[in-house]
Parts: structure tokens; sequence; C-alpha cells
């Protein structure tokens, strides 16, 4: 009887235990959106309360602000590819700055789309290029050795 009721209260336990790991942004809906068809596919926390929603439309990513104490998105701008949101990267100017790839022309016309770069550019660029990114990065591995990321609040599945 007494090992009976030490397996119910180690299982009891261990169900406790695993409610309270759970990663917030997996039982996170996301309830407020810049527009109602939006489709968010990843936001972030900064560290002044403020949140960074990420938007998948037809021709790439668009960066959204979104401030609680107002209730009010901002369109920041638009990328081909939003890769990450890091905090601070050891060799990069500035705070709050995010990776991505651009859509680049050849001068002919057409594009480069196998292998773009990656690029830096500070979160509140509003037309990121390549005279305005702060940097490249061969691979996201590189960049994590460097750059201290946001984890994300809530990831789309």
């Amino acid at each position: 009887m007494n090992i009976i009721k030490l397996i119910l209260f180690k299982l009891g336990l261990l169900i406790i235990l695993l409610s309270l790991t759970t990663n917030s942004y997996a039982i996170l809906e996301v309830k407020k959106k810049p527009y109602d068809d939006a489709e968010i596919e990843k936001i972030y926390k900064l560290d002044n309360g403020k949140f960074i929603y990420i938007e998948q439309f037809v021709r790439g990513h668009i960066i959204w602000e979104y401030n609680p104490e107002t209730d009010k998105f901002k369109e920041i701008s638009k990328v081909w590819t939003f890769i990450d949101l890091a905090s601070k990267c050891e060799m990069v100017e500035g705070h709050n700055i995010y990776f991505a790839n651009i859509l680049e022309y050849w001068f002919a016309g057409g594009t480069i789309i196998d292998y773009p770069e990656i690029r830096i550019f500070n979160l509140y660029e509003p037309n990121p290029w390549r005279n305005t990114d702060l940097g490249i990065s061969p691979d996201m591995s590189y960049a994590k050795e460097y750059c201290d990321f946001y984890k994300p609040y809530f990831i789309k599945e």
C-alpha cells in the first residue's frame, strides 16, 4: 500500500514539474495582429517591453513593432527573408539588430536566390539594403558565436 502511495506521489510531482517547465510561446495564441489576415510567424519581446512581430507576406517578411502602452502597431521595414533577432553582437555597432536576406538583382535582370548573403541590420532601419547593413555573416552558426539572440516569444508551427 505504501509503495502505491509513493508511486502516485512521484507521478503527481512529475506531472506538476512538467507543466511548470513548458515554454510560454508553445501555448501562446496571437491575439493582437497588425490587421486581421496577417500571417504572423514569430513574435519577440524586446528588453523595453515592446514586441516585434514578423509577418510572412507574398514577397517576404514585414517587421512590425507593437507597443502595448499605446496598443498600436508600426511597420518598421520589409525584407526578403527574416532570419533572427539579436539584442547585441560583438564587433557590431548598436543593439536590437536582425539577420536577413534581401532580394538583390543583377544589372541586366535576374536575382541571386540560391545563396543570398546574410546581412545584419539595425532593427529600426526603414530601408534595409546593401548600403545600410551593419555587416554580413557567412552563416547563422557563426553569428551565434558572437551574438546574444532573443528567444522568440511565439513561433508559428
